[in-house]
């Protein structure tokens, strides 16, 4: 690796550190994310989990965090939070 590739890929990480940081150090969001999962009966899109959250008014949120939540939750990798999300077998790894 060059100085300058090594660089761009260390500023990105740190990038991705920071939206995970902020995610997850406001809890009222990730609260909300969670009650909204566990309280849909039809699964939620992205767009949909956005709204969701949007509507809540969190403090400060942005589309990369609210973005980073919802990959979080999708164990599936489906594109859509629901209920098989939290089945043993939807675990990645």
């Amino acid at each position: 690796l060059n100085g300058a590739r090594a660089q761009r890929r260390t500023l990105a990480h740190l990038s991705q550190i920071e939206v995970m940081n902020r995610a997850l150090g406001d809890m009222s969001a990730l609260d909300y994310s969670f009650e909204l999962m566990l309280n849909e009966k039809d699964p939620l899109t992205r767009e949909k989990f956005r709204e969701k959250i949007l509507a809540s008014e969190p403090d400060c949120i942005r589309d990369t965090e609210v973005d980073f939540l919802f990959d979080l939750l999708d164990y599936s990798d489906n594109d859509v939070i629901d209920k098989d999300d939290f089945q043993p077998s939807a675990y990645k790894g």
